[in-house]
């Protein structure tokens, strides 16, 4: 454990050993000290806190606070019922002032920590030789499916995207799915991961056994991971785990460790990673840039999101993200089909990021960036690489936005005549120096049915059943009944709208004969 946690717990505990009586510092009763020492170590260990200066004087409030009301109960001294009280009026209201204050005053700084270089070409950073297809919840379903006889205990924990073997790849671990579940088999560990296919949705998962893997998101006590990782540097705000494999295939825990870069409230800059084994617990330190190249994924999903919004809202200030909203940019990215009782609508949710493989080897966060007002359309898009943190904003003024390419899916006669049916993961690629959008439409528990395209510049929309289909379609190629492209063979796509418009007029017929 690190001496830093076992300093600031004598502090919070040595603030029970006092008590101010009339006008004069007493020394508090020994049980009353213990009570302290106990209630201080019980706090940090199960909240886990990053001991950066606003945590740091909450938790010096509030101990202040909790000592004083007990005092107070003890001995009946008025002067710590009132030390009390203002110190938890200071930790409940006063401390979380700080943030919004905070952000106020350091607004532009924020928007300036991502450093977005904006380009005005067309990027050939998004390899279209690996496709992402299968979405995270696709993935979690075929997981589930391998699971087997070790269900009883682990089931499919968040799974993570890797370049694997010369493909994308979802990395499963296996977690405890419950508390009980973790303490039963603390020690036994959760077996293993699964492999699911990140460019084939039919492909058969794989699952890896044989490894105990104490070390975990779902674990308890000292094999909870944040609590692990916590213990060695707890002076850093602990980011989520990514799931992934070293160059022996061994799984590995990365964790990206940041600390704030303003005021110390506010603007977390990553100053460094740590590798866990999951079997033995190792935890190994290292600085941004001096990472193992087996390392694909550094910059974290979350933090991403984060600074693509305050590069979007803080550019020209606090003020004008909500009063005249100039320049505002949005990152979009969540998009999903709401079953309610009104029938199938499409929603969005919170900003999302998707991970692409990069034509350099390097992974990358891709986001749409839109401004107010303009639901359907976006101004360009980001890509953030995930090694580094280097954020690029390519231009594309007028393209459709994830959300109108989702919803052009949605509307489409094979999606539309479907119930049930899920859009998931936009991805934007560029084929033949065109961007175009390429989404999954998936059924409710998560299996790939069919595959949309829309033309960003134009919104031209083609659904087919796998992703060569589509392109085809898109290409104006011929599709054969084999369903592969063949030269003068089959119909064309013009020839399927026809069809399509003469079943409409056909279908209307009938229904007004069936009328009269």
């Amino acid at each position: 454990m690190s001496i830093l946690i076992i300093l600031f717990w004598l502090v919070l505990t040595a603030i029970w050993a006092f008590r101010i009586e009339d006008k004069k510092l007493q020394l508090n009763h020994p049980g009353l000290i213990l009570l302290g020492g106990i209630v201080s170590g019980a706090a940090l260990y199960i909240t886990t806190p990053a001991l950066i200066p606003i945590t740091i004087l909450t938790y010096l409030a509030g101990s202040v606070a909790v000592s004083g009301f007990a005092s107070s109960f003890i001995h009946n001294v008025d002067e710590m019922k009132i030390i009390g009280g203002a110190a938890m009026t200071i930790a409940l209201f006063v401390i979380p002032m700080f943030i919004p204050a905070a952000q106020v005053i350091g607004a532009q700084a924020l928007a300036e920590i991502p450093q977005v270089e904006t380009a005005d070409n067309v990027t050939d950073l998004i390899d279209t030789q690996h496709i992402r297809l299968t979405s995270s919840k696709t993935a979690l379903w075929r997981a589930d499916k391998v699971i087997g006889n070790l269900g009883y205990k682990v089931g499919v924990f968040e799974p993570d995207v890797q370049f694997i073997d010369g493909e994308l790849q979802w990395l499963a671990p296996l977690d405890y799915t419950s508390l009980d579940k973790s303490l039963i088999y603390a020690y036994e560990g959760t077996e293993g991961y699964v492999i699911v296919s990140a460019e084939d949705p039919r492909a058969e998962p794989r699952r890896i056994t044989g490894i105990a893997m104490v070390y975990t998101p779902n674990a308890i006590l000292e094999n909870d991971l944040t609590r692990h990782i916590w213990e060695d540097y707890p002076a850093y705000i602990i980011h989520n785990p990514v799931f992934q494999l070293n160059t022996e295939n061994s799984p590995r825990w990365v964790t990206l460790l940041t600390q704030p870069a303003l005021y110390g409230i506010i603007g977390e800059v990553p100053q460094g990673i740590v590798i866990t084994d999951p079997v033995t617990g190792t935890n190994e330190f290292y600085n941004i840039g001096e990472q193992p190249s087996w390392i694909q994924r550094v910059w974290d999903e979350d933090l991403t999101e984060i600074y693509l919004d305050w590069w979007g809202r803080f550019s020209d200030g606090w003020i004008n993200s909500w009063w005249g909203q100039r320049n505002l940019k949005y990152p979009t990215g969540e998009v999903y089909i709401d079953h309610g009782t009104a029938g199938a609508t499409l929603t969005t949710g919170d900003p999302d990021v998707y991970m692409v493989e990069g034509t350099d080897g390097n992974q990358y966060w891709f986001s749409a960036i839109t401004t107010p007002g303009k639901d359907a359309s976006m101004i360009g898009y980001v890509l953030c690489d995930a090694q580094n943190g280097d954020f690029t904003f390519y231009q594309a003024p007028g393209y459709y936005n994830d959300l109108g390419a989702a919803a052009n899916v949605q509307q489409n006669q094979k999606v539309a005549m479907a119930s049930g049916l899920e859009i998931v993961q936009p991805i934007m690629y560029i084929l033949d120096g065109e961007e175009v959008w390429i989404i999954p439409v998936i059924s409710q528990t998560g299996e790939v049915m069919e595959i949309g395209l829309v033309v960003a510049h134009g919104g031209e929309t083609f659904v087919a059943d796998s992703l060569d289909e589509v392109i085809t379609l898109w290409r104006g190629e011929v599709i054969s009944d084999t369903g592969t492209a063949a030269p003068g063979d089959g119909i064309t796509v013009e020839e399927i709208e026809e069809i399509r418009k003469l079943l409409d007029q056909l279908e209307a017929k009938l229904k007004a004969e069936k009328t009269e």
